[in-house]
């Protein structure tokens, strides 16, 4: 077989503690301020900022798992799972922006997407194994929670249990949210719009695909999984780690000024430190910045 053009070069180096402790610290600062605000009511509506809260957590969780994944202290760091992971990272920041488009109704669509869901699975448990006695608390306790539930997205009881009555509850993917809206009138506006849209554009063509192929066990999560078995045959050795790590911290950042501009919130000095080393390393970061953040957070 003819051989394959190889890509080799010198890899730049920058400490990731110097990437660590912004991104430490303004998720810190966040965190702490987006409870204290919403309950104080500061940030309506509450229950779309709780949500934001907790797509906060989601995100901090999931980039510390990445970076546990990839520390240099385990004897193979596991370039596919963390390689996953930035998909589920990259997932928060786009119901982030979803979110922040419209707080309030988009709320309550995405919580009566997951309540349909819920719904979904209750039928199917329910016709599966309704008649044997070993789940009769399992579903008992679905049957009268689903409908308590249901009040708080305005469902009304007698639809609780029925995916099919449940309107008002679609959430796009992604790739969904780029799209033109799926009723097209003169009142229609796009899912994601302005700014937004570039950055979540940029970021779903570069990334998407490969993440998807690689979380649905495609062949790129074979290539990926026999590098890291195998890591005498990468071209350049540590460069994969860098590329993802970099990608969740910049999925990251994003995620944090989105809800640092939504909240209009002043701008906190570690963010912006944080992007300022992001651009030094990051290509991507740069033009992120230029397309939304720098017009946003630069002042």
């Amino acid at each position: 077989m003819e051989p394959l053009p190889t890509l080799k070069r010198k890899l730049s180096t920058f400490p990731a503690r110097l990437l660590d402790e912004p991104a430490d610290r303004v998720v810190r600062f966040y965190s702490e301020h987006l409870q204290r605000d919403r309950t104080d009511g500061k940030l309506t509506p509450s229950q779309a900022w709780a949500v934001l809260h907790g797509l906060l957590t989601a995100g901090a969780q999931t980039y510390e798992a990445i970076r546990i994944l990839l520390s240099e202290k385990r004897p193979k760091q596991l370039l596919l799972q963390a390689g996953v992971l930035n998909r589920s990272l990259f997932e928060v920041f786009t119901t982030t922006l979803g979110i922040v488009e419209d707080p309030g109704a988009r709320c309550r669509t995405l919580r009566r997407e997951s309540h349909k869901a819920k719904a979904e699975q209750y039928e199917y448990l329910n016709a599966e194994y309704g008649d044997n006695p070993k789940y009769k608390k399992h579903l008992d306790v679905y049957r009268k929670g689903l409908p308590v539930a249901a009040k708080i997205v305005g469902i009304a009881p007698e639809e609780a249990l029925r995916a099919d009555k449940i309107a008002d509850s679609y959430w796009p993917t992604p790739g969904k949210m780029l799209q033109p809206p799926r009723k097209s009138t003169k009142k229609s506006v796009p899912f994601i719009s302005g700014s937004r849209r570039e950055v979540l554009r940029k970021l779903y063509k570069h990334h998407y695909g490969q993440m998807s192929s690689q979380a649905h066990g495609r062949i790129d999560a074979v290539g990926i999984a026999l590098l890291a078995d195998q890591p005498e045959l990468q071209w350049n050795p540590g460069e994969g780690r860098s590329n993802i790590l970099t990608t969740a911290l910049l999925f990251l950042c994003c995620t944090v000024s989105e809800l640092e501009i939504a909240g209009n919130y002043e701008h906190h000095p570690k963010l912006a430190e944080l992007w300022r080393y992001l651009r030094e390393i990051n290509d991507e970061a740069t033009e992120l910045w230029e397309v939304r953040y720098e017009e946003c957070l630069g002042s």
